[in-house]
């Protein structure tokens, strides 16, 4: 799936979401909020979808595992998406728990996201370092002959 069909599928469902969201708050409609999420469990569902084409894609270089730990922030994150819309049903529908209990699959997922954002922005130290080594001190063929 193409980034203009990612995003026109992103927004529609959002879209789809709020409508039916906005509708039952103001009480035109009195569905459960198991149906007004369907448009995100719809969105949850492709999402899941990609994340398996995607290690079955890049299982063709790498062995199962290496792709799994690649890609374990994704599966985390949609698991705990889904724990958290769960929650928030629930609470919405039966009140059958506390506030912050049923917070606590987004507290969750929020730091599950700070950390894999820190990850990312530090650089790779294996690749850093090999790219030192790899040059040895001496100048790239560019800069030799400009000076």
């Amino acid at each position: 799936m193409g980034f203009i069909q990612r995003a026109l599928f992103t927004w529609f469902t959002t879209v789809v979401f709020l409508i039916l969201l906005c509708l039952r708050l103001e009480q035109k409609i009195n569905w459960s909020f198991f149906l007004i999420f369907f448009p995100c469990w719809l969105y949850d569902l492709v999402l899941i979808i990609w994340v398996v084409l995607e290690l079955i894609k890049r299982h063709q270089n790498y062995r199962v595992i290496d792709s799994l730990r690649r890609y374990q922030y994704y599966i985390y994150g949609i698991l705990l998406k889904i724990c958290s819309q769960i929650s928030i049903c629930l609470k919405l529908d039966y009140d059958i728990f506390k506030l912050y209990i049923m917070m606590i699959p987004i507290w969750i997922l929020l730091v599950q996201l700070i950390v894999y954002v820190s990850l990312n922005l530090i650089p790779n130290k294996q690749i850093a370092s090999s790219n030192r080594s790899h040059h040895s001190g001496r100048m790239p063929l560019a800069n030799a002959s400009s000076s």
